[in-house]
């Protein structure tokens, strides 16, 4: 068994195709097939199925993937413990993050971080929040820049911060100059139930977002009238700013955003709602001071 054997087996497994996965590898399809074919000649058993287009791991292909990503975990301590050998000189940082979190976290803190680690290496793995997660157990990542998720999370984690979870509403809307002061929160609080005829744009289930959206509804028995679902943070405030209808948004991504005709923003009616922004990392993995140090530069910037 050999490195390049587990990262190509994982890469098949992970993308579902051969071809999806000569892309990620940065090789040509026919090469992968080639190395799949050569590879299961020189391990003595088939490691996959091909049914079609679509390779699926067989009983001892499973067995010997999860052998391989338990190396992969070794690989990546002894890293660790060579950084710290090495006085972190050399390294390799693997930070799996939303898009719209990467999009003002990373020119903020990157260039800080260069300048105290010249020549550790940062991959931004920019995904949508329903895999950042698992970008860290299937050793992938290094770190996750994510919100606090409903489940039980199998990861070590430290929150960055709690963040108020608001609503925003179409400058122009008729009930804007509703809210009140709220001394729990630095927003107006407003009924949610004002908005009971209104669109609700929001985040899909399988989102954080979109699962603290759901919450919140359930909380205050609220139901809305009508729906729209989007991935996009952006694209859900845009939506708002046209008057197409209500989202949410939390504090720190408003700091973030650019705004034309700016939404208004409140707090909720009765207690502020919150989600905690965390940095998680494999479960007793110790870390290495350079990635301690994005973590404390991460809580500067928020």
């Amino acid at each position: 068994m050999e490195m390049k054997d587990i990262e190509y087996v994982k890469a098949i497994n992970d993308c579902g195709s051969l071809t999806r996965a000569a892309e990620s590898l940065y090789i040509s399809q026919p090469s992968l097939s080639m190395y799949i074919k050569n590879m299961q000649a020189r391990l003595g058993f088939p490691v996959f199925n091909q049914i079609g287009k679509k390779y699926e791991l067989t009983f001892l292909g499973e067995r010997f993937l999860a052998a391989g990503i338990e190396i992969l975990r070794m690989r990546e301590n002894f890293y660790d413990e060579a950084a710290h050998i090495l006085d972190n000189k050399i390294g390799r940082l693997r930070v799996s993050i939303p898009f719209m979190r990467g999009s003002y976290l990373a020119p903020d803190i990157l260039p800080k971080f260069n300048e105290i680690y010249p020549n550790i290496e940062v991959e931004l793995l920019e995904e949508s929040s329903k895999v950042v997660e698992e970008k860290i157990n299937n050793g992938e990542a290094d770190i996750a820049i994510m919100n606090m998720p409903h489940h039980a999370l199998n990861l070590d984690f430290e929150i960055i911060k709690s963040e108020e979870i608001l609503l925003a509403v179409p400058s122009g809307h008729p009930c804007i100059n509703q809210g009140k002061p709220n001394p729990k929160s630095s927003y107006p609080s407003i009924d949610l139930h004002l908005f009971k005829k209104d669109r609700f744009i929001l985040h899909f289930p399988d989102q954080r977002t979109g699962q603290i959206a759901e919450a919140i509804f359930a909380e205050h028995h609220f139901v809305p009238n009508k729906v729209t679902h989007t991935r996009n943070i952006e694209t859900a405030v845009n939506l708002t700013m046209t008057g197409y209808g209500i989202s949410f948004l939390n504090e720190t991504h408003i700091r973030h955003l650019k705004f034309g005709n700016a939404p208004r923003f409140f707090s909720f009616e009765g207690k502020p709602h919150y989600a905690d922004m965390i940095v998680a990392y494999r479960k007793g993995r110790k870390l290495p001071p350079y990635i301690r140090t994005l973590i404390d530069l991460c809580r500067e910037v928020v």
